[in-house]
């Protein structure tokens, strides 16, 4: 008799026995059954609304990513969501997941996992490095957009950008980033990883840019403010994503990978374009000095300058196959105004051209001057590429790339260049 009495009758505890719970289950529907269900009723985007907000980006305002690190548990549904609905490559991926833990071990609870994608930066680094002006920002929501048609394969952008965001695709021969899913965002929808996390870690805001220039680069601020510990700090590229929790990460916690190292692509033809340039720089400025100088005759100094241009002419050739679309490498001229590899590459297309003018004035038999014109003008062009060679990495705002290491580097490998090939 006791077998048939209810739950919660006198004599048995109050709870449900497990056909109850199984019955309970039952009336609850599956993940799946669920968006299906939604989706028969079109109320999809309906189920993202409270991670995306109410109204677009006003004027000063910008699109951006929120991470809640309480909610974050490090499961990558972000990271599946986002190479699924992007159709990403093997190896490929947009968003990362990593961790932060307390290296001094004094006990605090930890670790924190710590989700990111590309920060849609006020100044992106990105868009200021590209020569072939592949990146755009857009001026209403703000969001950076690499446009993969106009893209030649420099990989530049993944060095400038201090969060490494951007990714050479190797069977495209291009980089490719996030971009928000802007085509989801304009009809009302949540981007892939934001709608895939089960935790509702990461949301849409609106973020204002003036806030965050003044949070970054504003008087007052710390100028080694960073979005969360061991991250690049924020004054470089003023990143919009917010990260908030409730218990603040310490400052001195690091990264779990901090100690790891993970090699890029291979840059072979990169460096020795490097090396070749500043030799052939070498090589013309002694043959100048030297003729300014008397020390040499005309046969001297003329192949000692032959031998400089044609050593600058192969590496010129060499950093075309640096391109992952060497087709469009004319393309790398088109940012000049705001792009150091740009620069570079005029430098040194004014270097190799005023060789050849001064080749073929020297053929001729012409005016010594205009043959001294043209050996100042490749001398100046050479010089000047040697120094946006310098600037082009300082400019990462990598602390082994500092003009202070790089430049007496390069200056180093020119002279020593030079004066070997003059002995």
């Amino acid at each position: 008799m006791t077998a048939l009495l209810a739950p919660g009758a006198v004599g048995l505890p109050d709870e449900p026995t497990p056909i109850d719970v199984w019955l309970l289950r039952q009336r609850d529907l599956t993940a799946v059954e669920r968006f299906a269900a939604h989706h028969d009723a079109g109320t999809t985007a309906a189920r993202w609304q409270d991670r995306l907000p109410a109204t677009g980006p006003a004027p000063g305002q910008q699109y951006a990513f929120e991470v809640d690190l309480d909610s974050c548990t490090g499961c990558k549904a972000c990271v599946a969501a986002c190479h699924n609905l992007n159709g990403l490559d093997d190896g490929e991926s947009w968003r990362r997941v990593g961790s932060l833990h307390d290296a001094g071990a004094t006990g605090q609870a930890g670790p924190v996992t710590v989700t990111s994608a590309c920060h849609h930066c006020v100044d992106p680094a990105c868009m200021k490095g590209c020569p072939a002006r592949a990146y755009e920002k857009d001026p209403v929501t703000g969001i950076v957009r690499h446009l993969d048609d106009a893209c030649i394969g420099c990989s530049y952008c993944t060095l400038t950008c201090p969060y490494e965001v951007p990714v050479f695709n190797q069977s495209l021969g291009i980089v490719r980033k996030c971009d928000l899913c802007s085509d989801r965002l304009a009809e009302g929808d949540a981007p892939a990883c934001v709608q895939g996390c089960p935790q509702g870690a990461i949301t849409i805001t609106v973020a204002t840019v003036d806030e965050l220039l003044a949070r970054t680069r504003g008087v007052g601020a710390d100028p080694g403010a960073a979005l969360v510990p061991t991250a690049p700090r924020s004054s470089l590229t003023v990143p919009a994503t917010t990260y908030r929790s409730a218990r603040p990460v310490p400052q001195d916690w690091v990264a779990s990978d901090e100690s790891s190292v993970h090699p890029s692509h291979g840059h072979t033809p990169l460096a020795v374009m490097l090396v070749l340039t500043q030799a052939a720089v070498g090589m013309t400025v002694a043959a100048a000095w030297l003729r300014a100088a008397g020390d040499l005759d005309g046969t001297a100094t003329g192949a000692l300058s032959t031998i400089g241009l044609v050593t600058g002419l192969v590496a010129l050739a060499a950093s075309v196959l640096h391109l992952g679309r060497p087709m469009l490498a004319w393309r790398a001229v088109l940012g000049l105004r705001r792009s150091w590899l740009s620069r570079e590459i005029v430098a040194f297309g004014t270097f190799a051209g005023a060789g050849v003018a001064q080749a073929g004035l020297h053929l001729i038999g012409a005016d010594p001057l205009l043959t001294g014109g043209a050996e100042a003008a490749m001398v100046a062009g050479g010089v000047g590429g040697v120094a946006c060679s310098v600037r082009l990495y300082a400019v990462t705002g990598r602390r082994w790339w500092r003009t202070a290491t790089t430049g007496p580097r390069f200056a180093g490998t020119t002279a020593a260049c030079g004066a070997s090939a003059t002995g």
